[in-house]
């Protein structure tokens, strides 16, 4: 195929980032400024962690990459899709994005596979079959196959985000976003939980973690971002904001966490 004959967006190299924010902006009807400015690159394959304190943003932006929340000005491209009003766009946007809540939103009603299963078989239409043996082997993964046929609320609390998270891979993600998802999880049960982000991590998966678990950043996270007010503080690798925080902001931050 000549270069005349290829399609034009054949000629165009795709950008290495799997998520651009550049100058996001968003407020509230009642007028308060949620987001003032954030920029941010992710790019393929890395952990990146937004740490901060209650009220900073940090939530409300990773909901506005897959258009769970609205913003009013600036830009957010997620694996070479600009994100706007177009409806197609934002579709396309969440095929590829997995989300991970603070609360695990499973259906009650459905047990653990049906859970795993209703989106790949009624959003991409897959064939049942295939996507039974999918979510089988995501639960063996997550290490909970045994609970397959179970209603969640037979599940302790860890269990339970493990199947959420089962339940976002299910779908062939390329990016997951997780807000907080052990802050309501007993301390004994958040150590299963984060074993399983830290596997996900290991085998490439892009990641953008919203938590205050300061192990998991240091061990797993390419990059730390803190956010206050609205806006991105710092931004650095675990060992250089840990250790040697830039600044004000983020020390009086780190003592109250660590």
């Amino acid at each position: 195929m000549t270069a005349e004959s290829m399609p034009a967006n054949a000629m165009v190299p795709k950008s290495p980032a799997m998520i651009e924010a550049r100058g996001v902006e968003k407020w509230y009807p009642n007028g308060f400024h949620a987001l003032r400015g954030v920029d941010l690159t992710v790019q393929r394959g890395e952990v990146v962690v937004i740490m901060g304190p209650s009220g900073s943003g940090k939530s409300t932006f990773i909901r506005t990459f897959n258009a769970l929340e609205e913003f009013q000005k600036g830009s957010i491209t997620v694996d070479g899709i600009a994100l706007n009003d177009d409806r197609r766009k934002i579709d396309a946007i969440r095929r590829e994005v997995g989300m991970v809540f603070q609360q695990f939103n499973l259906f009650p009603h459905l047990s653990v596979l049906d859970n795993l299963t209703l989106a790949p078989v009624l959003v991409r239409r897959r064939p049942k079959g295939e996507v039974l043996s999918q979510a089988m082997a995501l639960l063996e993964r997550v290490g909970i196959a045994e609970q397959a046929h179970k209603f969640p609320g037979q599940l302790s609390g860890g269990q339970q985000q493990r199947v959420a998270i089962a339940r976002s891979l299910c779908m062939e993600p390329r990016i997951l976003l997780f807000d907080e998802p052990t802050s309501s999880l007993d301390p004994e049960m958040v150590r299963e939980v984060l074993e399983v982000m830290q596997g996900l991590a290991a085998d490439g998966m892009t990641m953008v973690v919203v938590t205050h678990e300061v192990g998991f950043a240091r061990q797993v996270a390419d990059r730390v971002v803190l956010m206050a007010d609205g806006q991105v503080v710092e931004e650095a690798t675990p060992e250089r904001f840990f250790d040697h925080p830039q600044h004000e902001r983020s020390r009086q931050f780190l003592a109250q966490i660590l």
